[in-house]
């Protein structure tokens, strides 16, 4: 259901700010140090051990686990497994430099970590180092060798490095323009249950105009995507579920997923619900005061960007109420606000909000 021109993009470009826009002014975020980790430490080896023990207390200075939390002696543990070749911790420290975090923000510090934790064998740091050639990042911008280490990852099967091959090829930046190898990229992605891959080929068999379109299949991709927490497919699938009732799992599942996504932050999810309740649509009873509700949430979460047509909407539907109705839908969506705060491109079951994936130097959307 195209609820707006706007709401959807050509799949290239909106990959494209996925997957390669490195945002400068995001907030620094709290991450699982250890979460994802290349390899396992040997207990029977001393500096294995020692390594192993200075990671555990970095990342309880970073999350605050058993004492109080503190970047900065964060940093200073990393540092020391870093110095002494640790590549897990030489590529938190590439990150934390990347994103300011117990450090001052510097990119060419974080990728001369990455560059070490690379060569160090991190597959997490070489897709880290890859994203920042491609965007130049703290040093000259090199397409082809950032093609050479996504390669590099992409034999090793590494779905992210996939992806990025992916977008790549859709666009035909360093490589030939070829959708159909940009989907070959995202299918294998998506066969290791990537949720970027997922959602990538849910895109293609749904909306890409060039492609055959199967909105049961495209649909079982996206919600594959989006239980793995995957903010932009719980959108794109409650759109998708709106014009095609017929695929939906159970009759409010396209509601359930627009609602996840304007939890997460996705203003176009907010917007999507107050039309639907304004104009009365796909179950939704007609209610002027819902609608002056979720506009308002839609015009906070989307800042300047909804000041054309959303913002118009909103005034409308205004002007259909009374100034006490206005008054409590305005002071409910503050409150909601208060309650959702967070602008995510990744919600995990554990009640983990993410801008981009742990440990990883990644492009949040703005916007869908």
């Amino acid at each position: 259901m195209q609820l707006r021109p706007s709401t959807f993009q050509v799949l290239a470009p909106a990959l494209l700010v996925l997957f390669l826009s490195v945002f400068t002014n995001l907030p620094a975020q709290t991450i699982a140090p250890s979460a994802l980790l290349d390899k396992q430490y040997n207990p029977a080896n001393p500096l294995a051990r020692a390594i192993a023990d200075e990671l555990r207390l970095a990342g309880d200075y970073l999350v605050g686990r058993g004492v109080a939390k503190d970047p900065a002696q964060a940093v200073y543990w990393y540092r020391k497994a870093a110095d002494q070749g640790d590549p897990n911790a030489q590529n938190q420290l590439g990150y934390f430099y990347c994103w300011g975090i117990g450090v001052e923000r510097d990119e060419a510090q974080a990728a001369k970590w990455f560059m070490r934790a690379a060569a160090s064998g991190s597959q997490s740091a070489k897709l880290n180092l890859a994203v920042m050639v491609l965007k130049g990042s703290g040093g000259p911008r090199d397409v082809r060798f950032a093609l050479d280490l996504l390669h590099q990852l992409a034999e090793k099967n590494n779905p992210r490095a996939e992806c990025y091959l992916g977008v790549l090829s859709m666009i035909g930046e360093g490589v030939p323009l070829d959708p159909q190898q940009a989907e070959k990229w995202f299918a294998r992605a998506a066969k290791a249950k990537n949720p970027e891959g997922e959602y990538a080929m849910g895109r293609i068999w749904s909306f890409d105009p060039g492609h055959e379109h199967n909105f049961a299949r495209a649909g079982d991709f996206l919600r594959r995507s989006a239980r793995a927490g995957y903010v932009p497919a719980m959108h794109v699938l409650g759109l998708l579920l709106l014009d095609h009732p017929n695929i939906a799992k159970h009759p409010d599942e396209a509601l359930a997923s627009l609602r996840h996504a304007s939890e997460a932050g996705t203003w176009q999810a907010s917007d999507a619900l107050a039309i639907l309740a304004r104009d009365g649509r796909s179950g939704v009873p007609q209610d002027i005061s819902q609608a002056f509700f979720w506009f308002n949430v839609a015009v906070a979460q989307g800042g300047p960007e909804t000041l054309g047509p959303v913002r118009a909407d909103l005034l409308r539907a205004r002007d259909l109420l009374t100034a006490d109705q206005q008054t409590r839908q305005i002071d409910a969506a503050q409150v909601w606000l208060q309650l959702h705060p967070h602008q995510d491109l990744f919600v995990f079951d554990s009640g983990v909000h993410a801008l981009f994936p742990i440990q990883e130097v990644y492009a949040a959307p703005n916007g869908e």
